[in-house]
């Protein structure tokens, strides 16, 4: 737990179900930026959207972009393609909501 000096509060750990780059995420961000409950929920929820739009993306690139039926043979494009997609505008409607940016500046490259 990280001490919120301006507060006296204690910062929680991340929760134990997000991903390593989610907790890292928690760890540096979210004592500054979600110290009020409903921020710190706010925030949790992106976290995990984010961490569901990567799982997709590994899904992807592990079975391609297309999927076939197995029936038919019919060719789809593949329906994890749709979770990351909204997974990811859902991240980004939530960091937009907390007035979070991604700043190349301090950040680096790819913002994803």
């Amino acid at each position: 737990m990280k001490t919120n000096k301006r507060q006296h509060e204690v910062f929680p750990d991340p929760p134990d179900h997000l991903s390593e780059r989610s907790k890292d995420l928690w760890r540096k961000v979210g004592p500054d930026e979600a110290k009020s409950i409903e921020r710190r929920t706010l925030f949790q929820a992106g976290l995990e959207a984010l961490d569901r739009a990567d799982e997709a993306r590994r899904i992807i690139q592990a079975e391609g972009m297309i999927s076939k039926t197995t029936t038919t043979g019919a060719v789809h494009v593949h329906p994890a393609l749709k979770i990351e997609r909204e997974a990811r505008a859902q991240f980004v409607r939530i960091w937009e909501v907390l007035n979070l940016r991604w700043n190349s500046q301090i950040d680096g490259g790819n913002p994803w």
